[in-house]
């Protein structure tokens, strides 16, 4: 490859790059998550707007923080938040309804607590939690803004206190209160669209600011390189054992084509949401 046809690779990386960023919103995990690295303000609105409490603190901010286990499987939590009463939070971002299933919530309350009792400290000490799934659609089908979800003593029809709680936030919720403002901003793709000041500004820093595009561009071309070689020879075995169906071909070309944008939660959804698998195949003109 020439001087020439490699700037032009590049060119056309960097282009593609710039493309995917104008694109990303606050419900595409990875732009989220790079919004709010040490972002106090912006969490602390999404919080306060969630949690309905207004005068709400956080105290820290932690991206992609990982709670191991000593006997099988961690997590690593999209934004782990600390509020000043000692509150604990996980939030996560899921473009995929499989995604934020009821028993990943129990999991990853679960590993939050283990987390958070400290050698010493009684069972009583341990903190409220909150594990928060902003979800892309309404998995309860309800039209509701939030579920919330506490255990519960059956026979006696009252809480458990336990101080676990789970939140279901419906990310297609539109209405004009706060939640529908919140929910407006993590859909939209362009910052005049944003309602919501302490977001707004992050998303037009990191959509705008020269040094945050070169950074996220950097990221993305590399990611783009890496994938294409590794999507090339997944195609190949792919195609050898299930290229014999119309359907798979289709999917597999699909796949290679987000896997090379860098699209990685628009592959999860191809694969487990038919509908969205149908809208991606719109997009890209595969028929």
């Amino acid at each position: 490859m020439n001087e020439q046809t490699l700037s032009d690779l590049q060119k056309r990386r960097h282009t593609r790059a710039l493309q995917i960023i104008k694109r990303w919103r606050l419900m595409d995990d990875d732009f989220m998550k790079r919004c709010l690295k040490n972002n106090i303000p912006a969490v602390e609105c999404i919080l306060r707007i969630i949690m309905e409490q207004p005068d709400l603190h956080v105290l820290s901010v932690t991206i992609e923080d990982t709670i191991p286990s000593l006997l099988g499987h961690g997590i690593r939590m999209d934004v782990h938040a600390v509020d000043s009463a000692g509150t604990e939070y996980d939030i996560e971002v899921q473009r995929s309804d499989k995604g934020a299933g009821a028993r990943r919530a129990r999991f990853n309350s679960s590993l939050l607590d283990l987390n958070s009792l400290k050698k010493g400290n009684t069972y009583d000490q341990l903190p409220e939690s909150y594990v928060i799934f902003i979800t892309e659609n309404d998995i309860f089908k309800a039209g509701l803004a939030r579920y919330h979800i506490n255990r519960i003593i059956e026979e006696l029809s009252r809480p458990f206190n336990d101080g676990e709680h789970i939140i279901y936030v419906n990310g297609d919720y539109r209405g004009s209160d706060d939640i529908g403002k919140l929910m407006n901003d993590f859909r939209s793709s362009k910052v005049d669209d944003m309602i919501l000041e302490p977001l707004k500004e992050t998303v037009n820093r990191c959509k705008n600011n020269p040094r945050e595009v070169a950074a996220m561009c950097a990221d993305l071309e590399k990611w783009s390189m890496d994938e294409r070689s590794e999507g090339r020879a997944e195609g190949r075995a792919e195609g050898r054992a299930e290229g014999r169906t119309e359907g798979a071909e289709l999917l597999a070309r699909l796949l290679k084509l987000l896997q090379a944008e860098g699209r990685t939660d628009d592959v999860k959804l191809a694969l487990e949401d038919k509908e969205a698998r149908e809208r991606l195949y719109k997009e890209y003109h595969l028929e």
